[in-house]
């Protein structure tokens, strides 16, 4: 069965010029009219809300993210969308006939996975095949849509890279690799839902994730009830032991001693804490507070905000009178690039300098290129590190996904990384033992933490990181 095409056609009395001038700020002349993004031109990340049926203006929408694929003004423009499905978006502004104004016809491709994405997320399962004799599943949970969206389609592609590359190798202990992937739209109770079905109707007995910690604990309690193993990927807080959880990524102490001293040395003492108000940011806040206090400097402020919030000027407006030398920001995905968008708009960053906790590629792109530049960020990973290695990794996956696929991450790459790690673990079989499966894990991380943290600024095109 081929892709579904579903369609919206509206008048709007304005020239077509006009109407296009609308885009990204009038929801009017359609629903992609209200699309965010910082620049109109080819490449450029998008975020838009996509209605579930275009053709009802009262209809329910989703979050989804793209990049411009064509764009001919006054006509026509093109979206390559890539979460929470693969598809095509499109937007066309033909002259009324009459003269009266313009046409505005708008279209979205809805293939076989959204159909699939769409059920799931509604509490169905399609009918799937069973695992293969001779076969691994690993769960792969991520955020397809939501705020922290804008890493799915990155984390999805090198699950399913990761996968390909292990069964190239013969697989895991002649077994075949399989990865799962679920949405949990970022928000905890639909992350519980699609980790349940995970392990119950997929029969995945290890999840690897990169969730947000406000998902992450509600998924962590499920894992030690159900008695499968989570891997949690990305930056967090830690945490206590548990044979069931693996946390991987970097955790709050190792990123501020890599980048506060550095940047206050060359500003100021005065530190402003702002982010999303979850676990993850109040632990890194609590963590940046004590550090600030041992450098000799001060907090001069403290502010947090829901995830999905649009407007920061409040928070912009208190760092502004506190007379900060420094901002650590904790907002993350999409409140993350809004943020330093309005805060450059403010002119916060001729002000004062932004480290930026979660600020990776693809945050960077959503901000914009003038907008972003100058917001400081630490990883483990930069896609720019310059080292053979990393340069062979970019080329595979260049060439399996395209040159205008979504740039690569520490944060999406964790995923693949744990997942070859699971791989070579030697103890990943379809009827492993969890305590030996979580201990090699662990094993291997541990191995590998003295790997640097790097200090990178955010410049046009990239990061360009610190030699320090």
């Amino acid at each position: 069965m081929g892709n579904l095409v579903l369609t919206q056609q509206r008048h709007v009395p304005l020239h077509p010029g006009d109407v296009f001038a609308l885009l990204g700020s009038d929801e009017s002349a359609g629903w992609l009219f209200g699309a965010d993004y910082d620049a109109m031109r080819v490449g450029a990340l998008v975020r838009f809300d996509l209605p579930v049926n275009p053709a009802d203006p009262a209809s329910a929408t989703i979050e989804a993210t793209g990049r411009i694929a064509l764009l001919d003004p006054p006509r026509r423009i093109v979206i390559e969308q890539h979460a929470p499905w693969p598809g095509t978006v499109s937007c066309t502004m033909l002259p009324a006939k009459d003269g009266s104004g313009t046409t505005v016809r708008l279209g979205v491709e809805v293939p076989g996975d959204a159909v699939t994405w769409l059920l799931r997320q509604r509490g169905y399962d399609p009918i799937e095949e069973r695992a293969a004799p001779g076969t691994v599943r690993i769960g792969v949970l991520v955020s397809k849509s939501g705020p922290a969206s804008i890493f799915g389609a990155t984390t999805e592609k090198l699950a399913m890279m990761a996968a390909d590359e292990v069964n190239a190798d013969g697989g895991v202990n002649g077994c075949r690799l399989q990865v799962v992937v679920r949405d949990d739209a970022s928000v905890p109770d639909v992350g519980a839902e699609q980790f349940r079905r995970l392990v119950g109707l997929d029969g995945c007995r290890v999840v690897v994730t990169n969730c947000t910690s406000a998902v992450f604990p509600v998924i962590a309690k499920l894992a030690r009830r159900l008695g499968v193993l989570l891997v949690h990927t990305p930056i967090n807080e830690g945490g206590r032991y548990s044979p069931n959880v693996v946390r991987l990524g970097e955790r709050p102490s190792a990123q501020l001693r890599t980048a506060l001293p550095e940047l206050m040395k060359s500003t100021g003492g005065n530190v402003y804490l702002a982010g999303n108000d979850y676990v993850w940011p109040r632990v890194m806040n609590a963590t940046a507070r004590a550090l600030v206090e041992r450098l000799g400097g001060a907090v001069a402020g403290e502010r947090y905000k829901p995830m999905g919030t649009r407007d920061f000027s409040d928070v912009i407006e208190d760092i502004i009178a506190s007379r900060a030398d420094v901002v650590v920001s904790t907002f993350v995905g999409s409140d993350s690039a809004l943020f330093e968008r309005q805060s450059y708009s403010a002119g916060l960053r001729d002000r004062c300098r932004t480290l930026s906790m979660a600020y990776d590629e693809s945050t960077r792109d959503l901000t914009g290129g003038e907008a972003a530049r100058g917001v400081w960020a630490t990883f483990g990973y930069f896609q720019e590190v310059d080292s053979k290695p990393n340069k062979d990794f970019l080329r595979r996956y260049r060439e399996r996904f395209g040159a205008a696929a979504p740039p690569l991450s520490s944060i999406t790459e964790s995923v693949y990384e744990a997942i070859h790690m699971l791989a070579a673990s030697g103890a990943l079989t379809k009827d492993f033992v969890l305590s030996d499966l979580s201990s090699a894990l662990r094993a291997q991380w541990n191995a590998g933490k003295k790997r640097p943290l790097y200090l990178a600024e955010a410049v046009t095109g990239g990061f360009r990181i610190s030699p320090h």
